[in-house]
């Protein structure tokens, strides 16, 4: 434990009284008690909660592949960039951001043919609809003759088939552009996919293909991948013994109402929050434990960067209970021996006992100085300050703690704890105990 004499040097805590003064060469051989500082423990609502490890995976990830064949000529993005998806549906849709663009003259001159083939299948249709007008009025003016007798029943005939065989010419020309249209249509679909564009908003992996290779040949060629970054699922297995106590308030509500609390690596404690949304249906036999999934959201620093990344290890952390009133303690007081975690306490008579804990989750963790935050929990001395001898640094009325940690079981809101002069106290033995205040801002 860092005391608080190395902290703040052996001279400014002489002044403070926190270390022995020099004793007169007179003074009895029975060394008087060793001065120590003592808090009296903290109680805070503290929730119980168990401990998994676990690992981030991306919510969605888009294979981008060359759907057509030719000559991949140009990238309009860069390596690891964050780009954006495609919005909307139906009409109303709005392509993403442009990736790839393919050599396309030879599905342009395919359009192209496509639509000659329509105008030509169009202006067919026109010229029947003017023979079907031609030949309605040949046929009136025939049966008008064969009224009056000046002309043979053959002619009228004639003049009505000729009718319907450009009626039928009509129909055919109708299909024919019906069927222009639809290979217009399927001319566009090749070209379209000349151009690449993002389907999803995510980050973009490096490309595989650089411009001037032939891509899209005998299959889709794979050019790159886009994975979700904004939101990020956590993978956890969790035992069978813990599954038995909690799990199945998820198997049988609803997942959502489940929060759990995820740390990494680069992030001590626990500072990302996130809720179960997938519970698997049956316990792994292999393993004994059951696969259960979360979503954490991954918002944008001010930077553009962002701390979660699909892949990253994990600690992630589920309550097991409603929150409840805890002693918490700075971890600095804790020590381990063979029995496990404990600290010193001190009895009405000064006394210095040895008393096993156990402990329960860590409730706070400094930040790291680079942050420049101010500590939210520190040791306070009640009493005023004092003259210091000639030479001193003043007597620190404040220490910040850097890490605090709950009690479950061993330690009472009653309780005295020596946080500093550990080195000194042994059980049994009388110490000089000077009361700070252990509070948090």
């Amino acid at each position: 434990m860092r005391t608080l004499a190395m902290r703040f040097g052996a001279a400014a805590l002489l002044a403070a009284g926190l270390l022995g003064c020099k004793r007169d060469k007179g003074a009895p051989s029975a060394p008087p008690p060793p001065d120590v500082s003592v808090i009296k423990p903290a109680v805070v609502p503290v929730q119980a909660a168990h401990e998994y490890n676990g690992h981030l995976n991306t919510t969605h990830n888009v294979e981008v592949r060359a759907r057509v064949k030719g000559i991949l000529k140009s990238i309009r993005f860069k390596d690891g960039q964050e780009v954006r998806g495609k919005r909307g549906g139906g009409f109303l849709t709005v392509p993403g951001q442009l990736l790839y663009t393919i050599d396309d003259r030879e599905f342009q001159t395919a359009v192209k043919k496509a639509e000659a083939d329509l105008a030509k299948a169009e202006a067919d249709i026109d010229n029947w609809k003017a023979q079907i007008d031609l030949a309605k009025a040949e046929l009136r003016r025939a049966e008008r003759a064969a009224a009056n007798s000046a002309t043979a029943q053959t002619d009228v005939d004639k003049a009505r088939a000729t009718l319907g065989v450009n009626t039928a010419q009509l129909a055919a020309a109708v299909a024919a552009r019906d069927s222009f249209a639809s290979a217009l249509h399927s001319a566009h679909i090749p070209l379209s996919y000349t151009k690449i564009h993002a389907e999803i908003d995510g980050r973009m992996s490096q490309t595989m293909v650089r411009t001037g290779n032939l891509v899209g040949q005998t299959e889709p060629t794979l050019l790159t991948t886009i994975v979700r970054m904004d939101e990020l699922f956590v993978e956890f297995d969790v035992p069978e013994r813990d599954w038995v106590l909690w799990g199945n308030r998820i198997a049988y509500a609803n997942n959502q109402a489940i929060p759990i609390e995820i740390g990494t690596v680069a992030a001590p404690g626990y500072p990302y929050k996130g809720r179960i949304d997938f519970v698997d249906n049956r316990v792994d036999v292999g393993t004994g434990t059951v696969h259960v999934r979360g979503r954490v959201m991954n918002p944008k620093n001010a930077d553009g960067t962002r701390n979660l990344y699909p892949g990253l290890y994990t600690r992630v952390r589920v309550p097991a209970s409603a929150a409840k009133d805890t002693p918490v303690i700075p971890e600095d007081a804790l020590m381990t021996g063979q029995e496990g975690r404990y600290v010193y306490v001190v009895d009405k008579e000064n006394k210095v006992a040895k008393r096993a804990v156990e402990l329960g989750p860590q409730v706070y963790r400094a930040p790291p100085p680079v942050e420049k935050k101010p500590p939210e929990w520190v040791l306070n001395n009640p009493k005023p300050a004092e003259a210091p001898e000639p030479g001193l640094p003043p007597r620190p009325a404040t220490v910040p703690v850097k890490s605090v940690v709950a009690i479950i079981k061993g330690l009472s809101a009653d309780d005295v704890v020596i946080v500093d002069g550990l080195q000194k106290a042994k059980p049994g033995a009388e110490v000089k105990p000077e009361e700070w205040r252990f509070i948090k801002k």
